[in-house]
């Protein structure tokens, strides 16, 4: 019926196969990820695949959605306390280095094999969206202290860390060993305590927090 909210029976069955769908991407990659799979995985009728969903994309969106949603509730709080860009190499590390975090892996999993396939990428950019948000207001925050740092497009900015993250976190899973990561997030981080006193020494003291002035606003219009 059009509009009725799911029973809690059907909302525990909805959930066990997102879990399902997540755990089998991870177990056998996005080729091997099938309804029949899924539903072994799970323990249920691969029917209640396309019950619950529709289609197995459907399927792997919605766990992609969710897995979003939860990172985001997470880490939000954290990058929304970040003051320097010290800091937010330090969360982006955190944030890649939980092993026991299957959201980000099933993550990396549906975008990597998703990308080359054509109608979903707007969809599963869309989806991101809100990432690169969060880090662009950390961005202007950080920024928005020192006066030449006002004049940045922290918007393009927000948009090449969050692609850089995602790149990382796909090669990382390629190549098996995280050392190269590990060093990778260790000249971020050097590079990161030489701006952020560079800022600063280019333009002035730092300035009270406010509004990004209109030169940034001028550059995307």
């Amino acid at each position: 019926m059009p509009g009725r909210r799911p029973s809690k029976n059907g909302q525990a069955t909805k959930e066990k196969i997102l879990d399902a769908a997540l755990a089998t991407v991870l177990a056998e990659g996005l080729v091997g990820t099938s309804a029949r799979a899924i539903a072994a995985t799970g323990d249920f009728n691969q029917a209640l695949v396309f019950y619950h969903f529709g289609s197995v994309e459907d399927l792997l969106f919605a766990a992609l959605e969710r897995a979003n949603e939860r990172r985001m509730a997470r880490f939000a709080p954290e990058l929304a306390a970040v003051e320097d860009l010290p800091g937010l190499v330090m969360l982006a590390e955190r944030l890649h280095g939980d092993d026991t975090d299957l959201d980000q892996a099933a993550l990396s999993a549906i975008v990597a094999g998703w990308s080359a396939t054509s109608g979903i990428g707007p969809a599963v950019l869309a989806a991101l969206e809100p990432w690169n948000e969060l880090v662009g207001d950390a961005l202007r925050r950080i920024f928005d202290r020192h006066p030449i740092g006002r004049l940045l497009p922290v918007d393009d900015l927000a948009h090449l860390i969050a692609a850089l993250f995602l790149g990382v976190e796909m090669f990382d899973r390629l190549d098996g060993d995280s050392a190269r990561t590990r060093r990778v997030f260790a000249s971020m981080a050097g590079l990161a305590r030489f701006v952020d006193p560079l800022l600063t020494s280019l333009g002035g003291e730092p300035v009270a927090t406010g509004p990004v002035n209109s030169v940034q606003g001028s550059a995307r219009a």
